[in-house]
């Protein structure tokens, strides 16, 4: 080896020992100074993602069924209950009642029911009102129309429109003729409301 090349080396040697850097001999090259150790890449732990998921449909599943319970306030069954009400409370006065059910009710020089909610305007103490016939009670007008029970008499007709007005049951009670706007007022007999109102319950 060239006396003067490691003349320089040892001396570049002498140099970096007495400032303190630390020499690493390394395979391919010599290096000064602190070498960093290579931090290690820590993974993340892997989640049970099918539990997770289970647990998502899970709550899909509660969300739809609250949904359906706040949208079917009505169905067949709540019909054929209040039908058998109506039957009882009505026969003290001698009236008989027809509930629609598909067929078509007729009144007395009236309307027919249920096309009425939608050829006909409805006013309700001097106010026009939103009204239509919604069969499972969902919030589709100002009153919602579950059930329609009508009976006709020689001069005129008695038209029950029993409703859910923010999910609350109220009573509309149609007895005008052949007219439009169709006038209707609040049935305020006690023990058709109560009844009403336990089905609805």
């Amino acid at each position: 080896m060239n006396k003067k090349i490691l003349v320089g080396v040892t001396a570049l040697l002498f140099g970096v020992t007495l400032t303190g850097c630390q020499v690493h001999f390394d395979r391919d090259a010599v290096t000064f100074g602190k070498v960093e150790s290579k931090k290690k890449v820590v993974k993340p732990k892997k989640t049970n993602q099918r539990v997770s998921n289970k647990t998502e449909i899970h709550k899909k599943v509660n969300k739809k069924v609250k949904k359906s319970k706040s949208i079917n306030k009505w169905n067949l069954d709540k019909t054929r209950k209040l039908q058998v009400i109506v039957s009882n409370w009505s026969k003290k006065s001698g009236q008989q009642y027809v509930f629609y059910r598909k067929k078509v009710l007729k009144t007395k020089n009236g309307v027919t029911y249920p096309w009425a909610f939608k050829q006909r305007k409805f006013v309700l103490n001097k106010k026009p009102i939103s009204i239509g016939y919604s069969p499972i009670g969902k919030k589709r007008y100002q009153y919602n129309v579950v059930a329609i029970a009508n009976d006709n008499f020689k001069n005129w007709h008695n038209t029950y429109l029993f409703c859910l007005k923010k999910d609350k049951p109220i009573i509309l009670l149609d007895q005008s003729k052949n007219t439009n706007p169709i006038v209707v007022q609040v049935v305020n007999d006690k023990v058709l409301n109560k009844k009403f109102k336990q089905i609805v319950e």
